[in-house]
């Protein structure tokens, strides 16, 4: 049977119910059709907010990955993280080379608060940034978090003329979120 045969046999077996006593069955079929679709939809949009979610994660992680500029940034504080004198060399440079490293390890600090915005906010796939970054988002965290504490604080040399209390929360909120985690699977 094709299709066309199928809708009207469908179409009479309605008129006929409806002629015969049963006249609820006609909106009984044309609700049950309205909420089929509805939920469809519902699903439907749903799904494809996952994917759009997970991809823009996905492409987040690629483009961290492949682009000279953020591997500047992963350098700079890589080296101020492995640096036996640590993040305190960058509270107050005076030295113009010091001053920029500052400045791109501020920069990847932010990168680190976008992406933490973004998985608050649902724009981001937390589960996928998780399973590729997580130990990395925590041992980045805990290492800069004396740098984040003297930024945090107006003082002379934090380089803050106004309170920057929340600066990098939402880094500090995902990395304490996840370090249950990396902790129990060392």
């Amino acid at each position: 049977m094709n299709c066309e045969v199928i809708a009207e046999e469908a179409a009479r077996t309605i008129v006929c119910a409806a002629s015969s006593g049963f006249w609820w069955l006609t909106p009984v079929i044309l609700a049950t059709s309205a909420i089929t679709a509805a939920v469809l939809s519902i699903h439907s949009i749903r799904t494809n907010r996952e994917i759009a979610r997970k991809k823009a994660s996905l492409d987040l992680i690629v483009e961290a990955q492949s682009t000279d500029y953020f591997q500047g940034l992963r350098k700079a504080f890589h080296d101020i993280r492995t640096d036996e004198a640590g993040f305190e060399q960058i509270f107050a440079p005076t030295n113009p080379e010091i001053q920029k490293q500052r400045q791109m390890v501020l920069s990847f600090l932010n990168h680190y608060e976008l992406i933490a915005m973004g998985i608050f906010d649902g724009i981001l796939d937390e589960q996928v940034y998780k399973t590729y970054m997580r130990s990395i988002v925590v041992r980045d965290w805990f290492a800069a978090e004396p740098f984040v504490s003297h930024i945090r604080a107006p003082t002379p040399d934090s380089g803050a003329e106004v309170s920057a209390a929340a600066a990098f929360s939402n880094f500090e909120r995902l990395a304490q979120k996840w370090a249950p985690e990396v902790k129990r699977r060392a």
